[in-house]
């Protein structure tokens, strides 16, 4: 019998990893209708929201599993997404308007969660003191 430590994932952490890879889906499916002429949007827009929902599949799996380069690399995509949304708003269409103020959530919302003491020890990271 082999003994393992087991961290405990925070169910916080589970929401943002279904909320990561679904964001990914999304954003793959929205430039996908973008490229394809079925959505508006110029295509280096449709080009960037591809590389961010390919980055977003890749957090999601990071996120669940607990690799600690997710956390670093979320908190990072994420505070950069809050860009990418506002030029969805700006030039994305309805579609993009949509997709960017939900990317403008998420890049507020999943960094401040990622820098609480429970997703960082989770991850690895920091020194989390323990409560006196």
């Amino acid at each position: 019998m082999q003994t393992q430590s087991r961290r405990k994932r925070p169910r916080g952490v589970i929401v943002i990893a279904v909320i990561a890879a679904a964001g990914g889906l999304l954003s793959l499916f929205g430039a996908a209708s973008a490229l394809s002429g079925s959505a508006t949007g110029p295509t280096w827009l449709a080009i960037v929201v591809t590389l961010f929902g390919i980055l977003g599949l890749a957090l999601g799996v990071g996120f669940y599993t607990g690799a600690r380069w997710a956390w670093m690399g979320g908190i990072v995509i994420y505070l950069v997404s809050i860009l990418l949304g506002i030029l969805e708003i700006v030039y994305g269409g309805t579609i993009g308007g949509v997709g960017g103020v939900i990317r403008i959530v998420a890049g507020i919302v999943i960094p401040a969660y990622l820098t609480r003491a429970g997703p960082k020890k989770f991850f690895g990271v920091g020194s989390v003191s323990p409560s006196s």
